[in-house]
């Protein structure tokens, strides 16, 4: 897959580790700017659904103490959001730091999320957005 060298977030869900471009993280916020009755949350005037990875992924439930933090991507002109436990940083990715799908700069292998798949998870629960997958 040609493309892929650039800048990714780093995070964490349920201690595994993840990453997604930069280019389409509009924000991370903390978790009081969701309403957990509704499933969305709001940036700069716009409301956007927010998913729950841990329970897509088939997780166990975050434990008591740390916060976890609104991720919200925006893909095609839709913004959606997902929870993570832990935003770790920003990574600078090479082509060849890419192995089996997984983005190998910098520490642990992290799995990478597609960002077109999440914006279809959010309409239609059924896909998949692991960029494996």
């Amino acid at each position: 897959m040609a493309g892929r060298a650039g800048q990714y977030i780093t995070f964490r869900i349920a201690r595994l580790d993840f990453a997604i471009r930069a280019d389409c993280v509009r924000g991370v916020l903390p978790p009081k700017e969701m309403n957990p009755a509704t499933g969305f949350a709001i940036l700069r005037g716009g409301c956007f659904p927010v998913l729950d990875l841990r329970a897509k992924l088939g997780l166990p439930h975050a434990s008591l103490g740390r916060e976890p933090y609104i991720v919200a991507v925006e893909v095609e002109g839709r913004l959606v959001g997902f929870i993570v436990d832990r935003v770790c940083g920003v990574v600078k990715a090479r082509e060849r730091d890419f192995r089996a799908g997984k983005l190998c700069a910098s520490g642990r292998p992290r799995e990478v999320l597609d960002p077109k798949c999440l914006v279809r998870l959010a309409i239609l629960p059924a896909a998949g957005f692991l960029t494996g997958s």
